[in-house]
């Protein structure tokens, strides 16, 4: 009896085990794949693109600025995942349907500024970000026919955004544990953009208007984590991967209506993933 006491407890020992490894697997489906696609088409509004005041600073200058990016539905082809990893179903991959950025801009000397943004984890909609960026750019100061600048920008993306992607309260059930977000409380999931990349940005002084155009390339390695536990007390922390490069355009103006102020456009674009807009505002403070 001892040992057959033993023997039921160790099967369930290794039950557990092995149910605890399924929920906490990596999954990292093919660049095609409506998963992978999915990460990409997020990651692009949220890449560290060029302000869009576009403004070269002297040493010693310092330029608060903030923008707004539009978060476009992705496309009904990518909204439901595939079952490469495990599951599929459509997913609540629209937290917020927009993006807020503040920036600092401060000008190093010899055509150099760097650039730093910080969102604190405020919750907007179903979205609660933590997410900062990093960038340093370079306008030497040769002009170019048509008295054109051009900067070279380096940027990175940090940190995620948090909210209920995999299983939102609209998606439980406490139907079948067989089947997915069997549970009574939301997910609290993880979406890491992870996006690094480089831009050559054009921009001409026209009165009180600056307009610009540009490109470059951005290394994508995007993460989810999922984190949800369901109505029996699993927790799922699986976790969806991706890395990829993509070309990304950028294009906007600028108008300064009185010394130090400037109102922006701009019309930012990665080809294989998604095309978005931003608005801005830039005040010089020193």
């Amino acid at each position: 009896m001892g040992f057959r006491r033993f023997a039921i407890v160790a099967c369930v020992a290794l039950a557990g085990l092995a149910r605890a490894a399924l929920a906490q697997s990596v999954c990292t489906p093919a660049p095609s794949s409506p998963e992978a696609r999915l990460l990409a088409f997020y990651a692009a509004p949220l890449a560290f693109a060029a302000s869009p005041d576009a403004i070269p600073l002297a040493r010693g200058a310092v330029v608060v600025s903030g923008d707004i990016a539009w978060l476009p539905n992705p496309p009904r082809a990518i909204r439901a995942s595939s079952g490469a990893c495990g599951f599929a179903k459509p997913e609540h991959s629209g937290l917020a349907p927009v993006f807020p950025r503040p920036r600092i801009r401060v000008g190093l000397g010899g055509g150099l500024v760097a650039e730093a943004s910080w969102l604190p984890p405020v919750t907007v909609a179903d979205a609660t970000p933590h997410l900062g960026a990093v960038a340093v750019a370079w306008t030497p100061e040769r002009t170019f026919p048509g008295a054109m600048q051009v900067t070279l920008r380096l940027h990175a993306t940090l940190g995620g955004v948090d909210g209920p992607i995999t299983c939102p309260m609209s998606a439980l059930q406490t139907t079948s544990a067989a089947q997915a977000c069997y549970g009574t409380n939301a997910s609290d999931d993880t979406y890491d953009p992870r996006v690094a990349g480089a831009e050559a940005v054009a921009s001409k002084a026209a009165g009180g208007w600056r307009w610009y155009a540009g490109g470059g390339v951005n290394s994508t390695h995007a993460h989810l984590q999922v984190n949800f536990t369901n109505r029996d007390g699993v927790v799922d922390h699986n976790q969806v991967e991706t890395s990829l490069t993509r070309a990304a355009l950028l294009a906007g103006a600028a108008w300064s209506p009185r010394a130090g102020l400037a109102l922006s456009v701009q019309l930012y674009a990665v080809p294989a993933d998604v095309t978005t807009g931003r608005i801005g505002i830039a005040w010089r403070v020193r």
